[in-house]
């Protein structure tokens, strides 16, 4: 997919100015990597939907062409409207490392056992060069039963990458059984003694 990245000379912008860019469906951004020099610069959210950190994109900056990925989405915490974004850019022939989100694939058969599948990592780092990037890691777990456990060392990396730094030992998903909470039963109150009668004052 190809984005346009807009320069812009501000580098910091009042509410009033976020406001208009916002009106206009522009996003406040930044772009750095290793070959070029750090910028601040705008962005259209007309196609944000479904971004995440790691989304790979075609870019211009200063006439040159890129490869960019998203290194921070932020957001405004009682809207949840998308603030500001930082790009990662890389030149297309560069080796370079970046965090690409995981995913799982496939009907877990622990699931029917009362199982419940889990990611334990939201994502994995390779080094390679941009083009062979996928935009996910899919994790298959059409063989996971309960208590099974998929680690990095049962994946492979996409062709032309290999894992940057990564223990190969991390568990990356499980299945385990669904724990329920207890149901605690009322405590029922003893019954209140009925009051012993009084003597009777002999006559």
């Amino acid at each position: 997919m190809e984005l346009t990245l807009t320069p812009r000379e501000e580098t910091r912008l009042n509410s009033k100015s976020r406001a208009h860019y916002f009106s206009k469906g522009l996003v406040p951004a930044a772009v750095h990597g290793r070959s070029i020099d750090p910028g601040p610069c705008f962005v259209s959210t007309k196609h944000s939907r479904g971004w995440h950190r790691g989304s790979m994109f075609d870019v211009s900056w200063n006439g040159k062409n890129y490869k960019a990925s998203i290194d921070e989405l932020q957001y405004e915490p009682v809207s949840h409207k998308l603030v500001h974004i930082s790009f990662h850019l890389v030149g297309k022939n560069e080796v370079t490392h970046i965090d690409i989100p995981v995913k799982t694939v496939g009907s877990a058969p622990g699931e029917k056992e009362g199982g419940m599948v889990s990611l334990h990592i939201e994502s994995i780092t390779l080094e390679g060069k941009p083009d062979d990037f996928p935009e996910y890691i899919e994790v298959d777990v059409s063989t996971l039963h309960v208590g099974e456990k998929v680690t990095v060392a049962n994946l492979t990396p996409p062709p032309g990458c290999i894992w940057y730094h990564q223990d190969e030992g991390q568990t990356v998903a499980t299945c385990a059984h669904i724990k329920t909470q207890p149901v605690e039963e009322e405590a029922v109150a003893p019954a209140a003694e009925a009051p012993a009668p009084e003597d009777k004052e002999a006559a």
